[in-house]
């Protein structure tokens, strides 16, 4: 039992990172630029918008007020964090230093590290589209000084499909140019060895057009030479008929 567990988490963690991708060239705080793997479509997953920063997450204890698109004094103004908590007379920092996880572009993961103690935050993002603004929830504190919240936004809201993206179809089409290509020569060998079977031709000779594909490594052998003999210093000169 203990080994399939093992095998079990190695498989999750496998699966987690597979999945799971980072933000690409160009992204802020609140703002990943990322591209679906699947789909290789891009997008802009943008939280901005989602509340009126720094936003008070509501919870049954502390006070949690929420920056993502920029830092917020957090106890001294030497101090700067993207989640303050907040008791009636003490402010800890709770995490700075943002580091997104994507696994898809109504899923992903923001972490928070960095805090007063070693305090942490890790806010979870899950789009809805049974809601029409977003809504912020504190989760219980699993782990001693790691704070979690989700936050649930309408999908309308985000993400944005970026224009022009999509997946590169040039792999695709290559592929069906070259496989009409191979149509197109098998049909010709085969057509043409019926037509000069049935016109009496056996053996090697069935081939349409056999002494072209006789001279065919000849005239590539040439035509080589021709295209590098400026570069050799080499001249071929051809006998007048």
């Amino acid at each position: 039992m203990a080994n399939v567990l093992i095998w079990a988490a190695m498989f999750y963690v496998l699966l987690q990172h597979t999945c799971s991708q980072s933000c690409g060239t160009g992204s802020t705080d609140c703002k990943c630029l990322w591209t679906d793997p699947k789909t290789s479509k891009s997008y802009t997953l943008d939280i901005s918008n989602f509340f009126k920063y720094p936003y008070p997450v509501p919870t049954d204890g502390y006070k949690y007020n929420y920056s993502p698109c920029a830092t917020i004094s957090c106890g001294s103004p030497t101090t700067q964090a993207n989640v303050c908590q907040q008791s009636t007379t003490t402010q800890y920092n709770c995490g700075a230093n943002p580091v997104w996880t994507v696994t898809s572009s109504t899923h992903y993961i923001i972490k928070y590290t960095g805090g007063t103690v070693g305090r942490s935050t890790i806010v979870t993002f899950i789009g809805s589209s049974s809601i029409a603004a977003a809504n912020a929830t504190a989760v219980a504190e699993v782990v001693p000084l790691q704070y979690n919240f989700t936050v649930t936004f309408p999908t309308a809201v985000s993400p944005t499909a970026n224009p022009n993206s999509g997946r590169d179809r040039s792999g695709y089409v290559g592929f069906i140019l070259i496989s009409l290509i191979f149509a197109a020569l098998v049909a010709y060998f085969v057509v043409g060895a019926v037509i000069m079977y049935n016109n009496g031709t056996r053996g090697i000779e069935m081939i349409p057009n056999i002494g072209f594909w006789k001279d065919l490594p000849f005239l590539i052998k040439d035509g080589v030479l021709f295209v590098l003999s400026p570069c050799c210093g080499q001249r071929f000169s051809y006998t007048k008929m």
